[in-house]
Parts: C-alpha cells; structure tokens; sequence
C-alpha cells in the first residue's frame, strides 16, 4: 500500500483565532502523517521535555508529541516500502 510509507506521529495544533477571540490558549491533539525518509535530523525539545523537534529535507520543522526514545522506537519498528 502507499499509506504503508508514511510513520504516524502525535502532535497538538494551537488554535490562534480561540487564542486572539479569548485571550486563552486552546490545544487540539492530533496526528501528522509523514514520510520517515524526508527526516534530516531531529533531537530533543528543551520546552517541554516530552517532544521532539524533528527537521525535514526542506528545511521545514514540527514537534513531535513523544519523548525522543518513544520517536526512536516507533522510527526503528516502522515497516514501510523504499521510496
């Protein structure tokens, strides 16, 4: 299958327009569905310790909702097709 390339990863969106309408921060969990061979690099967050910030070929970044072992077991176990 095609899905079959791409790695799912839990990340939280923030809602700006509830942020600038209330003046309070309003977290929504969710997923992002990558492909693992357009990861160039990734480590650790500083703040908060539980992510990873993970940077892609094009030079794009996101955090990662998963300390940095947790992200490295799920790379490492992930069966997926060659590009």
């Amino acid at each position: 299958m095609f899905t079959d390339r791409f790695i799912r990863l839990p990340i939280r969106l923030y809602n700006k327009e509830h942020q600038e309408t209330y003046g309070t921060s309003h977290e929504i969990e969710s997923y992002e569905m990558i492909n693992p061979f357009w990861i160039a690099s990734y480590r650790p967050s500083t703040d908060p310790e539980d992510y990873t910030y993970v940077t892609f070929r094009d030079g794009s970044g996101m955090m990662i909702y998963l300390h940095i072992t947790q992200f490295e077991d799920r790379l490492n176990n992930h069966k997926t097709l060659m590009p």
